[in-house]
């Protein structure tokens, strides 16, 4: 009999030290997962902040495509204007003839011109200052082709990785 307990005992270890090994590998396999997800919760954080800046620079960049819509439509009022009141002025220059006007009486042309030439110089101002992005990313193109990288391009020109990209896609019609 002390055999039999002897043996029941030995197999009893067995399955004790096989239970060990067992919750012991499912303890590692644990850790690894635990690891793992750690990783991919990193990497996830780092795709959000990418992701995050990503949309940051899209919204710079729309802000630029409105700037330069807007300015076009600016230059489209004014040039409009600007027929209409030559389109005026001569109006009023073939009435002079029908019109009864005493000898004193002009019309001052050099003020009509200045204040012309003022309304130009004032659009100029606006386009060139809305022309800065543009001549950023044309700048952009520019280095990009010269084989500078995104990264390079973008801590050059001071705007981000992912404003370059567009610019590239967009201005320069690149493939990034």
């Amino acid at each position: 009999m002390d055999a039999y307990v002897v043996l029941f005992i030995f197999f009893g270890l067995i399955v004790v030290f096989i239970s060990l090994k067992s919750i012991k590998k499912d303890i590692e396999k644990g850790e690894k997962v635990l690891i793992e997800s750690a990783k991919t919760a990193q990497k996830l954080s780092q795709l959000l902040n990418e992701a995050i800046e990503t949309i940051e620079e899209l919204d710079n960049f729309g802000e630029y495509i409105i700037e330069r819509i807007e300015n076009k439509v600016k230059w489209a009022e004014e040039e409009t204007s600007q027929i209409r009141d030559k389109k005026n002025e001569n109006f009023k220059e073939s009435q002079k003839g029908y019109e009864c006007l005493s000898g004193n009486e002009e019309i001052d042309i050099k003020d009509t011109r200045n204040a012309n030439d003022m309304k130009n110089l004032e659009n100029l101002e606006l386009i060139s200052k809305k022309q800065s992005k543009e001549e950023i990313y044309r700048r952009a193109v520019e280095l990009y082709r010269q084989g500078f990288s995104i990264e390079e391009i973008a801590s050059t020109l001071q705007i981000g990785k992912g404003e370059t990209k567009l610019a590239l896609k967009i201005v320069g019609r690149e493939k990034v």
